[in-house]
């Protein structure tokens, strides 16, 4: 064997692997897509890195002050004389009993509270990696639908020359035909770019570079997709309880406010030794007791317990706030799964037998030359749109039942399936195409900076961005 063939083998092996693998690789799933957002997504990262920092400061925030020492030379004269006298001292600061606690209790619901929001971040990042993994599905099938859609047409033409041809048909049905390949080719394009957003948002959620190559998407519809929810327990939901561990912060800084009231005592160890050449004085030690006297509480004290009740007052508020938002979103949740599986059934029992059977009987017209070539195609459309509109309502009900299990005060909403059917026209071939009256519309701007709201560590309401287009 020559050098050429050998590197030929050589070529053809490596061709093969390489094929291989690419023909065998793991289809991206919901779930594997998921641990890989949950376990190297930054946001979720930093959310418990923040937590666990808090959660160290629980025990220095109820520590004792350091001690103070010092040493030093004392009763040393003016002018002659080498007498003096070496002085130690060393003095602790003691806080009034019950301010060690009340500061524990402080950072440790501070740490509770930031625990919760990092849930609270899962729950978000959940939902939102949930929505671009379906919308990105959604994408691919709309894709391979407008490629079958071209195919079909193009599959077509001649068979509409021919028909113009022997008088069958007329010309405007051949421009016609030219006219939605076109439409059909200015829709692949906004599809695709569509996709490399899609694509780019997965990367981003995965803490990937914008343009690692995605796997194939696989979706598996569960079983019980139909099946009525569980009602949701609000008692352990995060961002009620990132609310009530404020409350209860709230209520330890009102304490620790009203103690502060109250003087800290310091306690002072002194010990003196003379210098060798003043034989009349001996060593000593003392200790002293003092307290700190709040002399200024009107200008100090007063404003801070103030300040705390206020506070307190304002978490209570909130966590009610809260508790009612979260019930109303539960309700809205609700209704939204029970109106997705509705139109699931609706398309499964009705729209999609229905148009298979107009099908049908468009094809027989068309054969026995009663309509055009077009108008079939057209029915053809409809038909190959409504099963992506199917789809589009099974995803619907799978992101309500992420949206109820996920359940979040203000949750990034997708809708994919129509409002309503596509129906048959005769003009929707010149409509706009798949972006017309056969396509669902566009309801989500995949554009940047779509806000989702995030709780800080004191309870506040804040923003947070998450990348997705502000129609979500």
């Amino acid at each position: 064997m020559n050098l050429r063939k050998f590197i030929c083998v050589i070529f053809l092996v490596g061709y093969a692997f390489i094929s291989a693998d690419i023909l065998f690789a793991e289809p991206l799933t919901l779930d594997i897509f998921l641990s890989q957002v949950k376990s190297e997504n930054p946001d979720l990262q930093s959310s418990k890195l923040r937590a666990e920092a808090l959660k160290q400061r629980i025990n220095p925030a109820g520590a004792l002050d350091d001690p103070f020492v010092a040493a030093g030379v004392d009763e040393v004269p003016f002018g002659a004389g080498s007498t003096y006298v070496r002085r130690y001292q060393i003095s602790q600061s003691i806080p009034f009993p019950g301010k060690r606690s009340a500061k524990v209790a402080i950072a440790e619901n501070r740490a509770l509270s930031a625990h919760s929001n990092a849930e609270t971040v899962n729950r978000e990042v959940t939902v939102l990696a949930t929505q671009v993994f379906y919308k990105t599905y959604y994408n691919t099938k709309a894709l391979e639908l407008n490629d079958q859609l071209k195919t079909l047409i193009q599959t077509s033409v001649e068979s509409i020359k021919s028909h113009y041809q022997t008088g069958d048909a007329s010309h405007h049905d051949v421009l016609l035909a030219k006219v939605e390949t076109s439409i059909l080719d200015i829709e692949r394009l906004r599809l695709l770019r569509e996709q490399k957003i899609l694509h780019a948002l997965l990367n981003e959620l995965r803490n990937l570079p914008a343009t690692t190559p995605v796997d194939a998407l696989s979706v598996q519809f569960s079983n019980n997709e139909l099946k009525e929810l569980e009602v949701s327990d609000l008692k352990d939901q995060p961002e009620l309880k990132a609310l009530e561990h404020s409350v209860r912060r709230a209520e330890k800084e009102q304490s620790l406010a009203e103690l502060a009231y109250f003087p800290d005592f310091v306690v002072q160890g002194m010990a003196m030794q003379p210098s060798s050449n003043m034989v009349e004085k001996k060593s000593n030690w003392g200790v002293m007791v003092g307290i700190n006297i709040p002399l200024y509480f009107m200008e100090k004290q007063a404003p801070l317990e103030a300040a705390a009740t206020i506070d307190k007052r304002a978490s209570i508020l909130e966590e009610r706030k809260m508790k009612n938002r979260l019930n109303t979103e539960d309700i809205d949740a609700r209704k939204q799964f029970n109106t997705a599986k509705n139109v699931v059934t609706l398309y499964k029992t009705e729209v999609l037998p229905s148009t298979t059977l107009a099908v049908q009987s468009a094809k027989n017209d068309y054969i026995a030359k009663r309509i055009s070539l077009v108008q079939y195609l057209d029915v053809l459309k409809v038909k190959r749109t409504q099963e992506l509109e199917y789809l589009a309502a099974q995803i619907d009900v799978e992101l309500a039942k992420t949206r109820l299990k996920e359940l979040l005060s203000s949750p990034p909403i997708l809708k994919l399936a129509p409002t309503k059917p596509s129906l048959f026209g005769a003009n929707a071939m010149s409509s706009g195409g798949m972006e017309g009256g056969n396509m669902p519309p566009s309801t989500v701007n995949m554009g940047r900076g779509m806000n989702i709201p995030s709780k800080t560590s004191s309870g506040d309401n804040g923003s947070r961005s998450t990348g997705m287009g502000g129609g979500m």
